[in-house]
């Protein structure tokens, strides 16, 4: 069963499906029948699996400014985090049968007889196609999955299973490719399951000055004369924050000063995330680690 909520919004709206991450492919690596990769901490005490979105690869979680922060506030935080990549297709949402699920238990297993990860409890995080699909892997796998964090994503018949471990979702309320309805529906059915379940709804935010610094290559003050040229540009409102969609209004890229040029990719994916955009956002992580501590306890 493919992901349908996603490729309909995209079409009525004249969207297009997210560009793939600047993958360098030689930081993945074979572990079974997936690419992954890893990073973690000295002594790990669990380990985090990340699950991309469609379209995109486990680089997102590397080569992107917010799902590399995410993994680096994990591994700050004692976690092994397995970016795990789901090839040139989507991650399946059929359920109880699943043999993509299959398949990152089999590479888990490899990364374990191989001491690249810990024994013990998982954790998992998944945006979009993977926010569907983290908890069917955790409604399946064989390994003691502890907590599910599940970003811009939709209802699937795993969230009405019998057993699943504390879920946290996150919606964004300008989301045009995931409708923050389908993951209200997500959030009430697991509920209605009995599931333990928390919820997040991002908001358009306030552009900060120093916002775009966590860029990699961009400074400070780069950062400052950015916010700038998009107040100068008009599209900033009187509270600082973004007036219309980036994704439906192209006028940014004409204010971009011209040193920063190179930054588009990075930029455009700041600005989906400060108007609450289908972008996943490191700006939850607190509450990510939270659950995931709870979880261990």
């Amino acid at each position: 069963m493919r992901p349908l909520p996603l490729l309909p919004a995209l079409l009525l709206l004249g969207c297009s499906a997210p560009e793939p991450a600047v993958c360098d492919r030689a930081d993945l690596e074979p572990a079974g029948p997936l690419d992954v990769h890893v990073q973690q901490a000295s002594a790990p005490r669990a380990t985090l699996v990340l699950f991309h979105g469609l379209g995109e690869s486990a680089c997102t979680w590397t080569d992107r400014t917010e799902g590399s922060r995410l993994a680096s506030l994990a591994v700050d935080a004692g976690f092994a985090v397995v970016a795990v990549d789901s090839g040139t297709r989507s991650w399946s949402t059929g359920y109880p049968e699943n043999d993509d699920a299959l398949a990152v238990d089999d590479a888990l297993d490899a990364l374990r007889d191989d001491d690249r990860i810990p024994d013990g409890p998982l954790l998992g995080l998944g945006h979009s196609n993977g926010g569907a699909f983290a908890p069917i892997w955790a409604a399946t796998s064989s390994h003691e999955v502890r907590a599910v964090v599940a970003a811009n994503t939709w209802s699937t018949e795993a969230l009405g299973s019998s057993e699943l471990p504390p879920l946290l979702f996150v919606s964004a309320e300008n989301d045009l490719v995931i409708p923050k309805a389908l993951t209200a529906a997500a959030v009430d059915r697991a509920e209605g399951a009995g599931h333990v379940v928390e919820r997040i709804h991002d908001r358009r935010k306030v552009v900060e000055s120093e916002r775009f610094a966590r860029i990699d290559g961009v400074s400070a003050d780069d950062s400052r004369r950015l916010v700038q040229a998009l107040d100068d540009a008009g599209l900033l409102n009187a509270e600082g924050r973004l007036r219309s969609n980036p994704r439906l209004d192209p006028r940014w890229r004409d204010a971009l000063p011209d040193d920063l040029v190179e930054h588009e990719e990075a930029i455009e994916e700041q600005l989906h995330v400060l108007y609450a955009e289908h972008r996943f956002s490191s700006d939850n992580a607190a509450a990510f680690l939270t659950l995931f501590d709870s979880a261990l306890e």
